[in-house]
């Protein structure tokens, strides 16, 4: 899955959640808040704020305020204490503004109601236990005052009866003035200082809440529909996207996975760094004897020849003589990028002589080899300039020339055809140790991938891996030069092959063709000619 196309998923399933956000913010009720102060007064001491607290919310409290709005059905209130203070805040909440004010003013004033009839009713009960006692006293006072009465005045018992009665004459005394005091004081069960406002803006729903969850669940919608799809898109797609669709394939290994795929200019750049990781793996996988390795791609394009080209490099960096075999000109076609590059403009050889012209019999192997610029251990055989190669890479002298360049250097990578391409590959991995299978993300099928491994093990050829690389897109190389027919045009009749071996000496690079003999082969095109023969 490309990154658009992530970024696009996950993308609308945010917009999707942030509208359903907005749906369901306008379907819901609103739901408006109102909140009256009150002033719990000292009935009796010190107010307890969590007992009052519960007070409000009483099953006397709730009832008489839903007498006082004559809806059976409203809910109790909200009571918060104000810390620091004989203060409570009664929140209540309705679907209307005015409903809300009125709840939040008749539960203040049924609370103050309800503890006023509370307080009341203690002092009232207060002065009847006040008024019990006093009558017993007054009743003992009586009884008293009659038994002195009946006594003689010399009598022992007139001192005892006369303190008794002076004692409960000032109980007595004591009795009315508490009494009197209760029925005096009044009765403060508080006040309301603020009463209930009327709100202006809804406390529910809140808009960003539901605008940010909805956000929250479709981003994680998206995601999920971003790991499923590339869940299904790895299980049922035609084509490789990722190093990890090769799982469908057990038998392929991955040793690498590029982000980019170009040509390394500098020991130091990316590319190079991950072309000398893969080195190291690959070397690991080798076998003593093994010193041939084809570098092949499941399709057709240019990834295969990058991918030789930078790899032999990297053997190079490491002080292996080694010797790129290129067998393979890019394929160009309606579905492939217009671009294409040659072994020749990388290391900087020459087009010709080269693989085909030492198998046509043109010029020698020694005379084909050519030493890389700037890499004094990297030896190139370009592809050559024979116009057809159609059956030379099959034949036995390909084989030879791989078994050749063998005994004579350390590594030969070998840039071959893709096995999409017929069955070109197929006939130099007989000849090759081992084999790198390139894979070309979103290009290259499993089917393709399928079919290369089957033609590798049919000849008997042991897979290191794949490489998986980006799809290489118009720009991504440098174009080469073409006639007006899209024919590459090399100089076949400007270079002689001499017995020098390129082992030995700096290839020279050959002049190009003036431009007065390309007009004049242009003008001879249609034309029948022989084209001199040159000797081995």
């Amino acid at each position: 899955m490309r990154v658009r196309h992530v970024y696009l998923l996950i993308g609308a399933g945010v917009a999707l959640g942030v509208g359903a956000g907005f749906a369901t913010e306008q379907i819901t009720p609103s739901v408006y808040a109102s909140t009256a102060s009150v002033l719990v007064g000292a009935t009796g001491g010190e107010p307890n704020l969590a007992t009052e607290a519960e007070l409000v919310r009483s099953t006397k409290t709730v009832a008489d305020a839903r007498t006082r709005l004559g809806d059976g059905s409203a809910g109790p209130p909200q009571v918060q204490p104000l810390p620091g203070s004989s203060v409570l805040m009664i929140r209540f909440e309705a679907t209307t503004a005015a409903a809300a004010q009125a709840g939040a003013q008749a539960y203040a004033e049924a609370y103050l109601a309800n503890r006023g009839r509370v307080a009341r009713a203690t002092v009232n009960d207060q002065i009847a236990t006040l008024l019990l006692r006093l009558d017993d006293v007054r009743n003992q006072i009586t009884e008293i005052n009659t038994l002195i009465a009946r006594l003689p005045s010399n009598a022992t018992e007139l001192t005892t009866l006369r303190a008794t009665l002076t004692s409960l004459t000032t109980q007595s005394a004591d009795l009315t003035t508490r009494m009197n005091e209760l029925q005096t004081t009044p009765v403060d069960p508080g006040a309301v200082i603020a009463d209930a406002d009327l709100p202006t803006v809804p406390v529910r729903p809140v808009r960003w809440l539901y605008l940010g969850g909805g956000g929250v669940a479709g981003l994680l919608v998206g995601v999920a529909l971003v790991a499923l799809a590339r869940s299904l898109g790895a299980r049922w797609s035609r084509r490789i996207r990722h190093g990890t669709d090769l799982a469908r394939h057990g038998e392929v290994g991955l040793l690498a996975e590029l982000d980019v795929l170009a040509i390394s200019a500098a020991s130091h750049d990316p590319t190079a760094r991950a072309f000398n990781r893969l080195r190291n793996e690959v070397v690991a996988e080798l076998g003593e004897r093994d010193r041939a390795l084809m570098v092949t791609a499941a399709s057709p394009g240019t990834a295969s020849m990058l991918v030789a080209a930078n790899l032999a490099a990297a053997f190079a960096r490491a002080d292996n003589a080694v010797v790129l075999v290129g067998a393979h000109v890019p394929d160009l076609g309606p579905d492939l990028p217009q671009v294409a590059t040659t072994l020749a403009q990388i290391f900087d050889v020459a087009d010709i002589p080269g693989l085909t012209d030492v198998l046509t019999g043109r010029t020698s192997l020694a005379s084909a080899i050519q030493r890389a610029a700037r890499a004094p251990r990297l030896r190139v055989v370009t592809p050559g300039g024979t116009a057809s190669a159609t059956g030379l890479l099959q034949s036995e002298g390909a084989r030879s020339v791989i078994d050749a360049l063998a005994q004579r250097t350390r590594y030969v990578v070998i840039d071959a055809p893709s096995t999409a391409s017929g069955a070109d590959a197929q006939s130099l991995a007989s000849a090759a140790d081992v084999a790198l299978l390139v894979v070309e993300a979103g290009r290259a099928s499993h089917a393709q991938v399928a079919d290369a491994v089957m033609q590798l093990q049919r000849v008997g050829t042991r897979l290191l891996g794949a490489v998986v690389v980006p799809r290489l897109r118009p720009g991504a190389v440098p174009v080469i030069r073409t006639d007006r027919t899209g024919a590459v045009e090399y100089n076949t009749e400007a270079w002689i092959a001499t017995g020098q071996s390129a082992l030995d000496a700096p290839t020279r690079r050959l002049n190009q063709l003036t431009r007065r003999a390309a007009a004049d082969r242009r003008d001879q095109r249609d034309q029948p000619r022989n084209d001199p023969v040159v000797p081995a």
